[in-house]
């Protein structure tokens, strides 16, 4: 019996500074893998942190990086990998103090708005994503806002905190969400999601210009899987239930 929430999954392939990160290409190769089983199979999140690698979604972006070499203050430079994905959006950046989500379930199976009709609803998906996003910032008092027209949680009109890019093979949902809490933002030049005008920002930083407490990551990453695990239940599962983020 597929169980009601989707199973969670925290690859890794090394310990970098006491921080424990999964390569992008072996979390891309866990993807493929699990898009690839039964449509009967249970659904995954995989949760994770990735080294520093730029990824471009099936809008490209190339031009919107100036260079694949992220350098730091003070600190030596850094080749970074690119990869071409297969995934909805343009650039995003990610290093460590990102929080990345992948959810692998059954779109269409979905209890909610996002399961109707014969492939399921992405764009519905995508905004309940964005919305189990809002919540987990809302519970460590970083306030954020939705742009129409515009995937991901932003601060204000021009700095975004969180980036979201979604594919869809065999029924299955994959690649994800990103969420900032505190990475490195400094010495890459690259235009966010290919968006100009636009930065990104972390909840750290929003932390720090509110006096408010910086939450640990782990602990932001355990408030978000408890949201998606509470909202992503396949129909078969129980009951319908509606969308409760808290």
């Amino acid at each position: 019996m597929i169980p009601a929430s989707p199973r969670l999954e925290h690859p890794q392939t090394h310990v970098q500074d006491g921080v424990a990160l999964c390569d992008y290409d072996v979390a891309l190769q866990r993807m493929d893998e699990l898009v690839a089983r039964p449509k009967h199979a249970e659904d995954v999140l995989l949760s994770l942190q990735h080294p520093p690698t730029l990824t471009l979604g099936r809008k490209g972006g190339l031009a919107h990086i100036a260079s694949p070499r992220w350098q730091p203050v003070g600190e030596a430079p850094v080749e970074v990998p690119v990869r071409e994905v297969a995934r909805g959006g343009s650039v995003t950046w990610h290093a460590p103090g990102q929080l990345v989500v992948y959810p692998i379930v059954q779109l269409c199976q979905q209890q909610g708005p996002w399961g109707n009709g014969p492939l399921g609803d992405l764009p519905e998906f995508v905004r309940l994503l964005e919305q189990c996003i809002v919540a987990t910032c809302a519970q460590f008092g970083v306030a954020t806002v939705l742009k129409p027209g515009q995937s991901g949680v932003w601060i204000d009109a021009q700095r975004k905190i969180a980036s979201l890019g979604l594919g869809l093979r065999n029924g299955w949902t994959f690649h994800g969400l990103a969420l900032n809490v505190n990475p490195r933002l400094d010495g890459f030049a690259v235009t966010p999601c290919g968006l100009d005008g636009v930065r990104m920002t972390s909840m750290w930083q929003v932390c720090d210009e509110r006096g408010a407490t910086r939450p640990e990551l782990t602990e932001v990453q355990q408030v978000l899987e408890r949201q998606l695990r509470e909202v992503l239940r396949r129909r078969d599962a129980g009951d319908d239930v509606g969308l409760a983020l808290s």
